[in-house]
């Protein structure tokens, strides 16, 4: 018998940590979905793609990035920056408040191929006036009604409230702002994403906040407190917060790592939930974040295993955004968003903010992405 289809990838090995494969697997697209290929059919295919020598992976999420250009100085354009780099699917990280939330899903939410998903910052104009000036956080500024019914209106797109906790940002605040904010969420029925670069009282405070479910996000930062005790061993606290469900996130864009954390916590078995860019306009396509492919470099480079680096990018973050199955998944009925990349071997040195140096030595290099069925980037020599 012979099965119709739009698009036929053939000849890849396929990283899918949703169902627990990698190995050589075709791959047979129709109406926008991944199809079932039964034993003993043919199939007959408009597109056919040759991807021998190639990974073939689930369409990458990036759980955490700001995409909001028209609204803040600091965003990207996410189907420029991110379908180029076979990512799908694209979380802002609270780009935007309440003030100016109307203004992201309608100028860039809904004008996006990309899928976008969205935490709210609690700060009413959220990043608008970065870089220029911090956000206000204090929680007499937190708005719950109006963020109530942003809730309401984009309830599934709308994951969360994110806060920056950084001491520069806070000041004599200390941790009320992080305490206002899980109240904020409690109220609202959400999980709640907290930025740890250099926050004030320690690690143990800030994780004994946080619920199940909720984000410790620059896990890997190394200014002031950070996840390593003083015997360069992650903290009882930060291991408890995960066995919480506390989720601990990378998002290292340019200033939130440090490879002496990150080689310690990983060689001490703590590896990331989530494996993200943190991109910004002044990041994008340009060392050490570039994009997820070359985070995703950094952790193989790490040691953490492709499989896991993979989960990290795709079937983690599907969970957290509710759609788990539908995408971060090549398993029959998912969306058909696909993402294909050679492993490349070659040297790339990366550098963090205390100068510490990484040759990265095997690359992923984008070849093809496909959102839901439809080819969206293609390399001229693939």
């Amino acid at each position: 018998m012979t099965m119709k289809g739009d698009l036929l990838i053939l000849g890849g090995t396929m990283v899918d940590p949703a169902r627990d494969f990698y190995g050589k697997s075709d791959v047979v697209v129709r109406n926008g979905k991944i199809m079932e290929w039964p034993s003993g059919e043919t199939v007959e295919a408009e597109k056919v793609i040759n991807a021998e020598g190639c990974l073939v992976l689930p369409g990458l999420i990036d759980h955490h990035a700001h995409a909001f250009p028209a609204g803040t100085d600091i965003g990207i354009y996410p189907d420029s920056t991110h379908l180029p780099q076979g990512v799908t699917t694209v979380v802002d990280q609270g780009s935007a408040g309440v003030n100016n939330c109307e203004s992201f899903f309608n100028s860039i939410v809904g004008n996006s191929q990309t899928r976008i998903f969205a935490y709210l910052n609690v700060s009413p104009a959220g990043l608008s006036a970065l870089p220029r000036a911090l956000e206000p956080v204090d929680p007499k500024t937190y708005e719950l009604e109006s963020a109530r019914s942003l809730f309401e209106k984009y309830d599934k797109r709308l994951l969360g409230l994110k806060v920056r906790q950084s001491k520069e940002i806070v000041g004599e605040l200390g941790l009320v702002p992080l305490a206002a904010t899980v109240q904020m969420a409690n109220a609202l029925g959400c999980k709640v994403t907290v930025h740890t670069t250099n926050s004030p009282g320690n690690v143990n405070e800030l994780t004994a906040l946080l619920r199940p479910g909720d984000i410790f996000t620059h896990m890997y930062q190394g200014q002031g407190n950070t996840i390593l005790d003083d015997k360069r061993r992650v903290r009882k606290a930060v291991r408890d917060a995960r066995s919480r469900g506390i989720l601990f996130e990378t998002a290292d864009g340019r200033a939130h790592f440090t490879f002496s954390v990150a080689q310690s916590a990983i060689s001490d078995g703590f590896e990331p939930d989530l494996i993200s860019t943190d991109l910004v306009k002044a990041s994008q396509f340009d060392r050490p974040a570039f994009g997820l492919p070359l985070m995703m470099s950094k952790y193989l480079c790490l040691g953490i295993p492709l499989q896991r680096v993979v989960k990290a990018c795709t079937s983690t973050p599907a969970r957290l955004i509710g759609m788990e199955g539908k995408i971060g998944t090549l398993s029959p009925g998912a969306y058909a968003d696909i993402a294909i990349f050679q492993l490349k071997e070659m040297t790339i040195l990366l550098r963090d903010i205390f100068d510490q140096e990484l040759a990265c030595n095997q690359i992923l290099i984008p070849r093809l992405t496909v959102l839901k069925g439809r080819v969206v980037y293609r390399s001229l020599d693939f």
